[in-house]
């Protein structure tokens, strides 16, 4: 069996969303030395790193990253590359999801889209610049009847249409993931090495009423 491991190391200085998101700090509350053993605290938001989003991060009356079922985010999945190329504001389209292989996109898949953009992400502009899908695109790959979508950057819409504050009337791909039960994964890293089909597992922590978590993400063949 050969692992991917698509995850980010957590750690201080590790990008962020900005406020009213916070960045992930660490501190040490005991020690082998004064206690005999070693425990840290660790203080992280639920999208944190390499992390899910579902319907709780847009709706109060949303179901909680806790309830849902751990299928959703486990299994076949197939991987769409496209050659971003470094540049700000990428928009992918559903054009260019049909040039990636979108067709061969089945009912229950996973979709993965590589961009490259995680080469940036130590970068001050990897949040703000980053690549993203159109509503529309979004919209064309509910109907292909996806179970999640994962993608190697930090945001699924276009980062203009805001991040600290999304304004009332603005339409976000998001929305149309989070309407039909579909989990968002952001943030993976190393996906460019991915093979075109994959076993693809993102698991979140079981936090009650969460509108996220931080995963562990990571593909398999056999």
């Amino acid at each position: 069996m050969k692992i991917y491991d698509l995850s980010a190391t957590i750690e201080e200085g590790m990008w962020y969303y900005g406020k009213p998101y916070v960045p992930y700090e660490t501190e040490k509350l005991a020690t082998v030395k004064a206690n005999g053993y070693i425990t840290n605290k660790h203080v992280i938001t639920s999208h944190t790193g390499t992390h899910l989003e579902n319907a709780a991060h847009w709706w109060d009356d949303a179901e909680g990253a806790e309830k849902m079922p751990l299928d959703k985010i486990i299994g076949s999945a197939k991987t769409l590359r496209f050659p971003c190329g470094q540049r700000p504001f990428y928009e992918i389209t559903v054009d260019m999801l049909k040039d990636a292989g979108g067709e061969r996109l089945e009912k229950g898949d996973i979709c993965i889209i590589v961009t490259g953009w995680d080469q940036r992400m130590t970068e001050e502009n990897y949040t703000w610049e980053s690549p993203y899908i159109t509503v529309e695109a979004a919209a064309y790959l509910v109907e292909k009847g996806i179970k999640a979508f994962a993608i190697d950057a930090p945001m699924l819409g276009d980062p203009r249409d805001g991040m600290d504050v999304v304004p009332e009337g603005t339409e976000v791909p998001d929305f149309a993931f989070a309407k039909n039960g579909i989990p968002c994964v952001l943030g993976l890293v190393d996906a460019a090495v991915l093979p075109d089909e994959v076993m693809f597992v993102a698991v979140p922590l079981k936090l009650k009423g969460a509108d996220g978590s931080p995963v562990r993400a990571f593909a398999y063949v056999e």
